[in-house]
């Protein structure tokens, strides 16, 4: 996916360097020269026109968050609020519809950890099984895989698959929100379902075993194990699938 942020930047820049700079520089000027009811009036003037100018941007602001939520998610995203950008994401999603926007937003809240919030968007994302939703992540998996890579999946091996990237960051946010049993083997079965026959160093298998063996969680590195010892998806050869059912002997309690 690519933003151009570059426009918002040179917008935003102009605008503080430029209008405020100058207006207070020229404002302190006839001030110190003034008699004192110029300084008076300046000093009105100056009040006056901040809460105006302050009025105004905020009414702006609102403005174009209602009706630009995507301008206004690039505009965040130029000045480093990000959790702001991936709301902004979202309202964008739910007004175009546009599933650029939906995957975006979701990845956002995974990297930033708002796990609750990631968890719901990658639900959305995902759709159910055999849902129109399912085909178009499906598509636009495939899509975003191209971009990068030149090479289509499952057509031919990319070094690349956004779709195993984006599954790992779910299965990752999941494993941190399941609280229950059910909902810890829901996730094992779907990192294992979401992974290729020949387990890579980045598909969500190997991306949940690795989480879950940094904190340290033994139940639930035991119950991944145990699942994917009672499939016959993966080649046990394969020096991946060694690796992890390694790591996760070592934490399993």
């Amino acid at each position: 996916m690519v933003y151009e942020y570059e426009n918002f930047a040179e917008i935003y820049v102009f605008f503080r360097c430029f209008f405020f700079r100058n207006m207070v520089k020229y404002m302190i000027t006839i001030f110190l020269r003034g008699g004192k009811e110029m300084k008076k009036l300046i000093l009105k003037t100056a009040i006056i026109t901040f809460f105006v100018t302050m009025i105004f941007a905020v009414s702006l602001f609102g403005i174009v968050s209602f009706f630009a939520p995507s301008a206004m998610m690039r505009f965040c995203a130029t000045i480093g609020l990000e959790n702001i950008s991936g709301d902004y994401a979202y309202q964008a999603y739910m007004t175009t519809n546009e599933i650029d926007y939906l995957a975006r937003a979701f990845e956002i809240a995974a990297t930033n950890e708002k796990d609750d919030v990631a968890g719901k968007r990658f639900d959305e994302l995902y759709g159910e099984a055999d849902s129109e939703q399912r085909t178009k992540f499906s598509q636009y998996c495939t899509t975003q895989t191209l971009e990068k890579t030149g090479i289509e999946v499952p057509d031919a091996v990319a070094s690349y698959d956004y779709r195993s990237a984006v599954c790992a960051q779910a299965a990752i946010v999941k494993s941190r929100t399941a609280s229950s049993d059910e909902e810890k083997r829901e996730v094992c079965e779907f990192a294992i379902e979401e992974s290729c026959d020949e387990i890579s160093a980045d598909c969500p298998v190997t991306a949940l075993a690795s989480e879950l063996s940094e904190r340290n969680d033994g139940e639930f590195c035991n119950m991944l194990l145990n699942a994917i010892k009672r499939t016959d998806k993966f080649d046990t050869e394969n020096s991946n699938y060694i690796l992890v059912v390694n790591t996760l002997q070592e934490a399993a309690v």
